[in-house]
This record gives C-alpha cells, sequence and structure tokens, in this order.
C-alpha cells in the first residue's frame, strides 16, 4: 500500500481516537503514521495536539516543529503560539 494513504488512514484513525478522548492510544496511531510516512504533517501535527491535550507541550512543540519544517501549515503554527502562550502563562 501507499506509504501516504496508510499514514492518512492510521491518522484519521488517531482522530476517531482523540475525539473520544483516548490520547496515548490516539498517539500510537500517529506514531505509526510518522514511521510510515515520516513527511506526514497532518500526523506530527495531530500528535502535538494529543500531546497538548495530555499536558505535555514540549514534546507538542517538538512534533509541531518537525510538521513546519514538512509544510507551514497555519494549523502548526496557531498551536504552537497557543502553546507557546500557556507556557507564559504559568
Amino acid at each position: 500500500m501507499d506509504p501516504e494513504v496508510l499514514a492518512d488512514a492510521y491518522s484519521k484513525e488517531g482522530d476517531a481516537l482523540a475525539a473520544a478522548r483516548k490520547y496515548g492510544e490516539a498517539i500510537a496511531l500517529y506514531d505509526r503514521a510518522i514511521e510510515v510516512n515520516p513527511e506526514s504533517c497532518e500526523a506530527w501535527t495531530s500528535k502535538a495536539i494529543a500531546l497538548k491535550a495530555l499536558g505535555r507541550p514540549r514534546e507538542a512543540l517538538e512534533c509541531i516543529g518537525r510538521a513546519l519544517e514538512i509544510y507551514p501549515s497555519p494549523i502548526a503554527e496557531s498551536l504552537r503560539e497557543s502553546i507557546l502562550t500557556d507556557q507564559d502563562q504559568t
């Protein structure tokens, strides 16, 4: 199977789990997506969102950095700003 298609399928499964607040399981699927397609900006961004939800901002920022290296996504930029703002307030 095409790596992009497989990564997209894993990401969509991860999104469903994240929507159910099963962030640890979602991260595992995002990691699988990244394994098959390390250039999946969507998987890196979604993983960062799940990490942020789990209170792991440092790891989330690392994922966002990788996502932004791949593609300058406005969603990733916004998430990075949100995490940085949250950190400034603590």
